[in-house]
């Protein structure tokens, strides 16, 4: 589906834009502000304010905020996505995040939650974790009784097995949106075997929500998994929402992927995965080749190609990265896709996509980065979006 593929492409974008190496000094203190814009219409200029600080002296204390720039005729001018505080013990026994942050606890779903989240490690391998706030609304425009609770305990076996369960409430005007139950394992119990499945069963009706194994190999430069999930979205939207009572129907995947190190410089990873729908049955295949251009992997040049042969939108489609350090202080890239679909519905028989961003580092301490993008998608004929941005830094990274 063209609009996916767009989506990502632009993620593929900001992540160009942030991943370029900045300069380092010997300070203890470090402070990193990143400006980002982005133009698409219709609620163009937005953008990302990004800030991070902390304290390599001590290392008890880091910090972070994400703030999203929109617009006055769009829906509000600015929201804080992300702004916490992070006390942390150099030995890993104990951390504390306050403030608003992105969850990730074991099996549980992403949470975006305004609130407080703990976590204790012992010295014999247990470990808990527990968690409350409220969750985050746009705007700050909180309701009355909404807020989310949970905690994780999870066990060390051995130096390489992990078991953990975990358990969310959240509520919505003080009704049940959420009540799951949920468990994660990891094992490595030889050398060249890895092993790790999750689980979470609904308890408002009673049922898994999701669940996923997967068994992965080291052999060499050879890297083969198999994996397996079962998602039922009834359970995985909120109780209260009125799609919960429209049925459920349950979707399974079972694949394979293989990382392949050919020689030196060159990856392969093919992967291929049936997807069963109601009774939907698609194949998806991916086979993505990747030439590192130096040692250190600073440039490098990747092909693939990509068949979405399930769901309702159908199509084949082909990508080429190109990533090339010009100098020391000079770094450019570019991206081309091409996308084939089953059914245009009239929107074209070709969906092209095009991206060319560059990097340069003027002074010390200063970074600056944009790109441009071109695409033919099923909304628009022809389509041109910019990004930027610019950063600075102060202190070691």
């Amino acid at each position: 589906m063209r609009r996916v593929v767009v989506g990502s492409s632009v993620a593929s974008a900001i992540a160009t834009l942030l991943a370029l190496e900045g300069i380092a000094s010997s300070d203890p203190y470090r402070l990193r502000i990143d400006a980002i814009g982005y133009t698409q219409a219709p609620q163009s200029p937005v953008g990302l304010v990004v800030l991070q600080g902390d304290d390599k002296a001590n290392q008890w204390v880091d910090a972070e905020a994400l703030t999203w720039m929109g617009n006055s005729s769009f829906n509000g001018n600015a929201d804080v996505l992300t702004a916490l505080v992070r006390l942390h013990d150099p030995r890993n026994y104990g951390e504390l995040r306050l403030g608003r942050q992105i969850l990730t606890v074991g099996a549980l779903r992403p949470l975006h939650l305004d609130g407080a989240d703990a976590r204790l490690r012992a010295p014999t391998g247990t470990s808990f974790e527990a968690f409350g706030g409220v969750p985050v609304q746009p705007q700050f425009g909180y309701h009355a009784w909404d807020w989310a609770t949970g905690a994780r305990a999870a066990q060390s076996i051995g130096r390489d097995t992990s078991l953990g369960f975990s358990y969310l409430q959240q509520r919505s005007d003080g009704q049940l949106a959420y009540d799951e139950a949920g468990f994660d394992f990891a094992s490595s119990p030889v050398p060249v075997f890895d092993l790790a499945a999750h689980g979470v069963y609904d308890l408002i009706d009673p049922g898994l929500a999701e669940a996923g194994i997967s068994v992965a190999g080291r052999f060499g430069e050879l890297r083969p998994e198999i994996y397996a999930t079962q998602r039922s979205p009834s359970r995985l939207i909120p109780a209260t929402s009125l799609f919960s009572a429209l049925g459920d129907t349950p979707a399974e995947v079972v694949g394979t992927a293989v990382k392949w190190r050919m020689f030196p410089r060159l990856d392969l990873l093919p992967t291929l995965a049936v997807r069963d729908t109601a009774g939907d049955v698609g194949l998806d295949a991916t086979v993505k080749a990747t030439l590192r251009l130096d040692d250190r992997g600073g440039g490098a040049l990747s092909v693939e190609g990509r068949r979405q042969g399930s769901g309702p939108d159908r199509w084949s489609g082909a990508r080429v990265a190109v990533r090339v350090p010009v100098a020391a202080r000079v770094g450019c890239s570019t991206e081309l896709e091409l996308v084939a679909p089953d059914d245009p519905r009239g929107r074209g028989s070709l969906w092209p996509w095009g991206l060319v961003a560059i990097r340069w580092v003027p002074v010390e301490h200063w970074e600056v980065a944009a790109a441009m993008e071109a695409a033919s998608t099923p909304t628009a004929t022809r389509e041109v979006n910019g990004l930027a941005r610019i950063g600075w830094s102060w202190g070691a990274r």
